[in-house]
């Protein structure tokens, strides 16, 4: 998914002053802490919220950064987004930075779905292969769905692998349906 053009903007940014100074992805880790802390429903909504003025946010933002240790380039990155009103869209800064972090590197990311999180051998069988496959460096990101019952689905380079028993059970139910069985 493509971020927006607000989010790739200052993501640009803030690459290209991590790739000058040689800790671009130091700052992606950094940024992926942070990002965590406004899944948080109370930081979100203290962000997004008009109540709250410029200080209080500000004062929050400071005390948040005491939590989650990050570089002074981050921290500034981080208070410019608070004084432009561009907080709230952090998830989006965050994923277009990853995105275009990951295409400096030569890297993709392979979002992963299963129904019971991967062994730490399976992800790495599967880092594997999805190397072999495209010919880069693959991040794997597990995400839990108890949905698709078993098996994995794998979302890598704006593509989708299923192979999930749910989606071979729909597949066999419409089969069935088409007497192609």
């Amino acid at each position: 998914m493509r971020s927006s053009t607000l989010g790739e903007r200052y993501a640009k940014a803030l690459l290209g002053i991590g790739i000058d100074s040689g800790n671009h992805e130091q700052l992606g880790r950094e940024l992926g802490r942070v990002v965590e802390l406004f899944s948080v429903d109370e930081v979100r909504v203290l962000f997004q919220s008009p109540k709250f003025g410029l200080e209080v946010r500000k004062a929050v933002l400071a005390d948040l950064l005491n939590v989650v240790t990050v570089s002074p380039t981050c921290r500034k990155f981080l208070f410019l987004l608070v004084d432009r009103n561009r907080i709230g869209r952090i998830g989006e800064i965050v994923a277009a930075y990853n995105e275009l972090s990951d295409a400096q590197s030569g890297r993709l990311r392979a979002r992963v779905r299963v129904a019971t999180q991967l062994t730490e051998g399976d992800v790495e069988r599967l880092r594997s292969v999805l190397q072999k496959a495209t010919g880069k460096k693959v991040v794997v990101e597990q995400e839990e769905d108890k949905s698709i019952v078993a098996g994995i689905v794998t979302h890598i380079g704006g593509r989708v692998y299923d192979g999930s028993v749910s989606n071979q059970l729909n597949t066999l139910r419409a089969r069935l349906k088409q007497g192609g069985v």
